[in-house]
């Protein structure tokens, strides 16, 4: 039945490449998954490990798009990468008070349904929690990441002019490193994955050829790209997955609950337009998907597509994790155990 999925996922991811879709090789494999799941009424599970290959993939281009001249961009937009990043998780949180009055959750559950790009983090903190609905909080953070594929792409393609693959801008990694330097990377990266993954450090898959492959192309100032088959192999891996959480998922959600996370959402991505159109000097793509409220795998999935600025894009999304970890939810987990005890 994988077989079958896979076979089926680069037939439609085909197809739609040839209507000139946005994100063919996403939403192919994503329609294609979904429907041999509902069409068999089987159950399928996706090796974890293939969508973590993607993943890793994914983070290696994102990686060579960082050089010196990159940083030094990023440093003067520091401000705004803080001041942004703290707009959108603080309308997130405030969002949350119109999820709780239309799902008639628990303050607890509302709160860490809303903040965005912390998936895991907000998992364990409701499996902590006593007043938390586990159930709830997973779906609407995992129906977050679905709702932002499906909307963020067809805002961002408006802004775009770029075609399918032009994010090739450079000699391929294969033509510019030997294979020896090739290896040494791949080591390296597996054992700073390792790394990450110890110390429970959120998608350390995406963040871990992130950071080599960034250190690699500061220091020795080569420049080269992940080809484009391979991004797409990526699109694909990730995709099935996808499509796959979103059949299970909507066997899940309530219609009260659907409402909440559709609500929620489009008001947060609203937010996120206005603060796009406004608030910076960068293009409107760029900024807009520097702070769309999604996974950063998927984010970057629509940049790499639509021609943006990969490097600004990541920055905001890899500064958001770090507020996430170091600040929000330690704030977040000191409250709502005081709120717990106090109940």
């Amino acid at each position: 039945m994988l077989i079958i999925t896979v076979l089926l996922s680069i037939a439609f991811g085909l197809l739609l490449m040839m209507l000139h879709m946005i994100l063919p090789w996403l939403f192919g494999p994503i329609i294609a998954a979904a429907s041999v799941r509902k069409i068999s009424g089987r159950q399928m599970i996706w090796p974890k490990w293939l969508a973590d290959s993607g993943l890793f993939i994914l983070g290696a281009q994102i990686g060579t798009s960082f050089t010196l001249k990159v940083l030094s961009d990023i440093r003067n937009d520091l401000f705004h990468i803080v001041l942004l990043n703290i707009i959108i998780i603080g309308a997130a949180i405030l969002l949350s008070l119109i999820y709780r009055k239309i799902t008639q959750c628990s303050y607890e559950t509302a709160f860490l349904s809303a903040v965005p790009g912390a998936l895991s983090q907000m998992i364990v903190m409701a499996e902590e929690n006593k007043r938390a609905d586990l159930l709830a909080v997973t779906l609407s953070q995992t129906s977050r990441l679905l709702f932002v594929v499906m909307i963020v792409p067809f805002i961002a393609s408006f802004s775009s002019g770029a075609a399918t693959g032009s994010v090739i801008h450079s000699e391929s990694i294969f033509h510019v490193l030997s294979f020896n330097q090739i290896l040494f990377i791949v080591s390296l990266t597996g054992l700073f994955f390792i790394f990450l993954r110890r110390i429970h450090f959120p998608v350390p898959q995406l963040l871990a050829p992130i950071f080599i492959m960034a250190g690699w192309n500061i220091v020795t100032g080569d420049s080269f790209s992940i080809p484009y088959y391979l991004i797409a192999a990526a699109q694909l891996l990730f995709g099935i997955r996808i499509g796959l959480q979103l059949v299970d998922l909507s066997s899940s959600l309530t219609f009260r609950l659907f409402l909440g996370i559709t609500v929620q959402n489009t008001l947060l991505i609203l937010v996120t337009f206005v603060a796009a159109l406004f608030m910076t000097d960068h293009p409107f793509n760029d900024t807009f998907l520097s702070l769309a409220p999604g996974g950063m795998a998927q984010i970057v999935i629509v940049a790499l597509e639509t021609g943006s600025n990969i490097a600004m894009i990541s920055s905001y999304h890899i500064f958001r994790i770090f507020l996430i970890l170091l600040v929000v939810a330690p704030f977040m987990q000191t409250v709502l155990k005081r709120f717990d005890k106090s109940i």
